[in-house]
């Protein structure tokens, strides 16, 4: 289950990446109040902490199937906030049309099965 968990780690960077890169384009941080840079810097603390919690979950550690689930949660409640409202009623003009709609929606489901696959594996851990 380690392995899943790095794997939608994987796809989780993968997705996020182009779809930040949109946020940028359209200011949806900035919209928020939040500088560029501070989103920039952000953004690859985010992927950082990620690319840290794969090292450490593959070599057996829970701390990185902790970081790795607090991650997951993080962009998945992060993209409900930004962009579900969006998600639930922009037009069909919105943004890059169905991509962007579904670089959003792949990004909260991802980011809701790392999560979950977090605690399964701490459960199972402690049990």
């Amino acid at each position: 289950m380690r392995v899943a968990l790095v794997m939608v780690t994987c796809l989780l960077i993968a997705v996020s990446f182009p779809h930040a890169l949109e946020d940028f384009h359209y200011g949806d941080l900035l919209r928020l109040g939040i500088p560029a840079s501070i989103t920039y810097t952000l953004l690859a603390t985010a992927y950082a902490l990620q690319l840290i919690g794969i090292a450490f979950t593959l070599r057996g550690s829970a701390s990185g199937v902790v970081l790795l689930g607090v991650m997951g949660a993080v962009w998945c409640l992060g993209a409900l906030f930004v962009h579900g409202r969006d998600l639930l009623f922009a037009g069909a003009g919105y943004r890059h049309g169905m991509i962007s709609r579904a670089l959003e929606s792949l990004i909260i489901v991802l980011g809701m099965f790392a999560a979950a696959l977090a605690v399964r594996l701490r459960v199972t851990a402690t049990a």
